[in-house]
């Protein structure tokens, strides 16, 4: 059975729930992002849930990208 998805097998198959938990879907500047939280409070874009290709040409949206805590709406 084949499985077609963007996500990695790691995303999908995450080896402790854990890991699972520190990614949440939140909007940002009225994106979809799919992000990571990190220690600190801020958090890391994994990746940006858009339909429009010129989203992607936005440089504060490629993937690593560090949002700070204090600025999410969520």
């Amino acid at each position: 059975m084949m499985h077609y998805t963007p996500l990695s097998y790691e995303d999908m198959y995450p080896v402790e729930v854990s890991e699972h938990q520190k990614y949440q879907c939140i909007t940002y500047k009225n994106k979809q992002c799919l992000m990571e939280k990190l220690d600190n409070g801020d958090m890391r874009l994994v990746q940006l849930l858009s339909t429009d290709p010129n989203d992607f040409l936005l440089a504060e949206f490629s993937p690593g990208s560090i949002i700070k805590g204090n600025s999410i709406i969520s």
